[in-house]
């Protein structure tokens, strides 16, 4: 099975302007300027055969400026749906803060503190490549945040399938936190991760 994460940057309105994509940390690259058309992202979709995973709102996204159907073709979850439910009581769910939580590296943080810099930053050639590399570890970090949290959390492919959009509403207990209890267990989990 071939999952598909998904991290989307558009400007206000909801007009598409990068799109950064990842099968696994080692094989991954970004749709922008001619390259960001729907037969291009329509080639990335055709090559998943797992789930599309994403966090927030990307895929409403995506289906908008494309005009396409993602998630009546294809099993999408919303990660930050996930994180919800499996790493109760944290004091937000913005990616950074799971990153920092997870000890995941990140080089750029500017855009975490005025996403609006992004758009004037996206506008100006000698700047442009800091947006490709945000963007680029934002989809790299959700799936080293994906592989830890699932293994540490034990995620079922049961749960997988109601959390699936437009899927059943009921969801199962959350799992007791295991992430505090077995620590040793959480650092081989990130160095299983990041090493893949």
């Amino acid at each position: 099975m071939k999952d598909l994460y998904l991290d989307a940057e558009w400007f206000i309105g909801g007009e598409v302007f990068l799109l950064g994509w990842a099968n696994s940390n080692r094989e991954y690259g970004q749709l922008y300027d001619e390259g960001l058309t729907l037969e291009a992202f329509e080639e990335l979709l055709n090559r998943t055969t797992g789930i599309i995973y994403f966090y927030g709102p990307d895929i409403g996204i995506l289906e908008k400026h494309f005009e396409i159907n993602i998630r009546e073709r294809y099993h999408c979850v919303n990660l930050l749906k996930v994180f919800k439910d499996y790493v109760p009581g944290c004091k937000n769910y913005k990616l950074a803060t799971l990153e920092k939580m997870f000890h995941i590296p990140r080089n750029r943080n500017e855009y975490k503190a005025n996403i609006f810099s992004i758009f004037k930053d996206w506008r100006r050639p000698q700047v442009k490549s800091l947006v490709l590399q945000y963007n680029m570890e934002d989809v790299i970090n959700l799936y080293k945040l994906k592989e830890m949290v699932f293994i540490l959390k034990e995620i079922s492919t049961k749960y997988l399938l109601q959390a699936r959009l437009n899927g059943i509403d009921q969801q199962p207990p959350v799992q007791k936190d295991i992430f505090h209890k077995h620590s040793s267990f959480v650092l081989e989990v990130m160095k299983k991760v990041m090493c893949k």
